[in-house]
């Protein structure tokens, strides 16, 4: 009984962390490299946008897990501590002051200071696993958003990708962002007309196709013939 109850706590630790850390990087992560990575087919970047596009019942979903994994946590350290030391209270004490700082250093502060360096690649890398959860999840997740918005309004949260996202699109490409040259252009062209406070249409954002050039197509009749495009400004 004694290893069950200390292998229930090493899972419920691990649940609390595993909650903590993606709480922190799916509130950090980038929504802009996001939809690049979506775009080129990354399953666990579409996994990704939709939980930060609804976060309301990310949060939901994840908080709830990690009180669960606290109360189970706190139950099973309780229960252990009382079959081992069952005639020392302070050894009891001792014990319950050690299983706090365990829960708060592990389960919390080092989850959300390891994800909060690196949000996106570690939230990639999690995402398939919070999938899993989430669906587990799903009708205490329902309950508890219907509890709330009986006191709370929630609103949903409409993301836009913003002048900073782009930059940081443009600058770092080391989580694995992947753009063609032409929306590279096409970003570095909003940018110009951001900073000349220019009007953002179609005329002068189309005026980034000036960079380009595009090959002549031969006649050969073969529909699957795609004509590379080639920058004459690199």
């Amino acid at each position: 009984m004694t290893i069950i109850l200390f292998l229930i706590m090493v899972c419920a630790l691990a649940g609390t962390a595993f909650c903590a850390g993606t709480e922190i990087g799916f509130l950090s992560v980038n929504r802009g490299r996001i939809v690049h990575l979506a775009r080129e087919g990354s399953k666990a970047a579409k996994i990704l946008s939709s939980a930060v596009s609804n976060m309301s019942s990310t949060l939901v979903a994840l908080l709830v897990g990690n009180n669960l994994s606290a109360v189970v946590f706190s139950s099973a350290s309780a229960a252990l501590s009382a079959r081992m030391f069952t005639d020392s209270a302070l050894s009891r004490f001792v014990w319950s002051v050690i299983a706090a700082f365990t829960i708060l250093y592990i389960g919390e502060f080092l989850p959300k200071l390891f994800f909060s360096t690196r949000p996106l690649r570690r939230s990639l890398k999690v995402a398939p696993a919070y999938r899993i959860f989430e669906m587990a999840m799903r009708p205490l997740t329902a309950v508890f958003s219907a509890f709330i918005r009986l006191f709370v309004k929630m609103q949903v949260t409409k993301y836009t990708v913003t002048i900073g996202d782009l930059v940081r699109i443009l600058q770092d490409r080391k989580d694995g962002v992947k753009i063609s040259d032409f929306e590279s252009a096409l970003i570095s062209r909003i940018l110009v007309l951001r900073k000349k406070g220019e009007t953002l249409n179609a005329a002068n954002l189309l005026a980034a196709l000036d960079d380009f050039s595009f090959p002549h197509i031969p006649q050969t009749g073969n529909i699957n013939h795609q004509p590379r495009l080639e920058t004459r400004n690199s």
